[in-house]
């Protein structure tokens, strides 16, 4: 069985998320102390480190507090300067986006999610938990594996980041058939949002999205 796609749309819903991860053990905790003053729909960003960098975004969304990292998984621009739409925030930058829930990319151009981080709440403060080397910049999503044996082949016509970020959701979503992506160019998938800031350095190949 066949089926054609179009690069510009994605094929398949994400996973659903998760709740964010249970009570890390061993893990530091660091106080939201200003969670009574967010709103739904609020974020904010919490320094959990010494270094500039070492932040998290806290986001209100139907009445629970959650955090995510703050650095957008593209090109690292920081998500407090976005937008927050439901449970969703947008990068202010190319408009990637990223559920505050569980850090998985929602909307490219990126495509690698956010780490995510527990909150706990006692005695009426609410507390992130963050574990050794948790504040990597980015998290790569599980894919599933290509089955032989499973003869459904998904042709997505286009070879840009949008035709990359549907076949990379079709293995995200479990799907383990056959994914074929066509494209006039010699270059595997690479970020064109550069082309308008660096078509001087003249070699794609730089701005790959994925190896190989």
């Amino acid at each position: 069985m066949a089926a054609l796609a179009f690069g510009s749309m994605f094929l398949a819903v994400y996973m659903n998320g998760s709740s964010p991860k249970a009570e890390a053990e061993g893990a530091r905790e660091v106080e939201v102390q200003f969670a009574k003053e967010l709103n739904d729909g609020d974020k904010r960003v919490l320094k959990v480190g010494e270094k500039d960098d070492e932040v998290v975004l806290i986001a209100k969304y139907q009445g629970k507090i959650y955090a995510v990292g703050n650095f957008c998984s593209h090109f690292g621009v920081p998500l407090d300067g976005g937008v927050l739409f439901d449970d969703k925030v947008l990068c202010p930058a190319h408009s990637a986006g990223f559920s505050i829930i569980t850090g998985q990319p929602d909307g490219g151009p990126g495509l690698d999610g956010l780490p995510s981080f527990p909150v706990v709440s006692r005695d009426g403060k609410y507390f992130v938990q963050i574990a050794e080397g948790s504040l990597k910049a980015r998290v790569t999503m599980p894919l599933t594996k290509r089955d032989p044996n499973n003869h459904t082949h998904f042709v997505i016509i286009g070879g840009g980041a949008a035709g990359l970020n549907a076949a990379e959701t079709l293995r995200q979503s479990g799907f383990s058939g056959q994914i074929s992506l066509l494209t006039n160019e010699n270059q595997a998938p690479y970020d064109r949002t550069l082309l308008t800031k660096a078509v001087a350095v003249g070699d794609p190949s730089k701005w790959k999205l994925r190896s190989d």
